[in-house]
C-alpha cells in the first residue's frame, strides 16, 4: 500500500515536472526565438506545436479571409505565434511595422521564426508573408498567448 502511494506520488511529480518543462519551451520561444535550437527533440517545431495546442489562450485556423481579423485581435494579447504545418513557426515581433500583401489582402507585420528544411532549422526575420508563404492548402494556425 505504501509503495503504491509512493509510486503514484512520484509519477505525479514527474508528470508535473515534464508539463512544466514543456510550458517552459514555449515561454522560452516567446522570449527568445533562438531558444528553439536548444529544444531536445528531433522535430522542435512539432514539439512547440504540441505545447501551443494546450497552452495558448486561444487558437484559430488561419485563412486569407480571416488574416486581417486575427492580426487585429492580436493587439489584445501579449504574443501571437503562427505555425504552418509542422515545419514553420513565427512569432510576431511588431504589429505596427507591416507591409501590404496582395496575396493575403492585408498589411502583414514583422516576425521572426524558423522553417525546417531537410531537418535543419533556418532562421528568418522578415514580414510574415515572406515566412509563412502564400495562402493555400497548407494548414496555418494562429496561437494567442497572454
Amino acid at each position: 500500500m505504501k509503495l503504491t502511494s509512493i509510486l503514484l506520488s512520484l509519477g505525479l511529480f514527474l508528470g508535473n515536472s515534464f508539463a512544466l518543462q514543456e510550458n517552459n519551451i514555449m515561454a522560452d520561444f516567446l522570449e527568445d526565438a533562438s531558444s528553439i535550437t536548444e529544444i531536445n527533440a528531433t522535430r522542435p517545431i512539432k514539439a512547440l506545436q504540441t505545447v501551443a495546442n494546450v497552452s495558448a489562450a486561444k487558437k484559430v485556423s488561419l485563412t486569407k479571409e480571416n488574416m486581417g481579423e486575427v492580426l487585429e485581435e492580436a493587439k489584445s494579447y501579449k504574443h501571437l505565434v503562427i505555425m504552418t504545418g509542422t515545419h514553420t513557426i513565427v512569432k510576431i515581433t511588431d504589429l505596427e511595422d507591416c507591409r501590404q500583401s496582395g496575396s493575403w489582402g492585408t498589411c502583414m507585420p514583422k516576425g521572426e521564426g524558423y522553417i525546417s528544411k531537410a531537418g535543419a532549422l533556418s532562421y528568418y526575420d522578415d514580414y510574415l508573408n515572406n515566412i509563412i508563404g502564400i495562402p493555400g492548402s497548407q494548414t496555418r494556425t494562429a496561437y494567442f498567448f497572454d
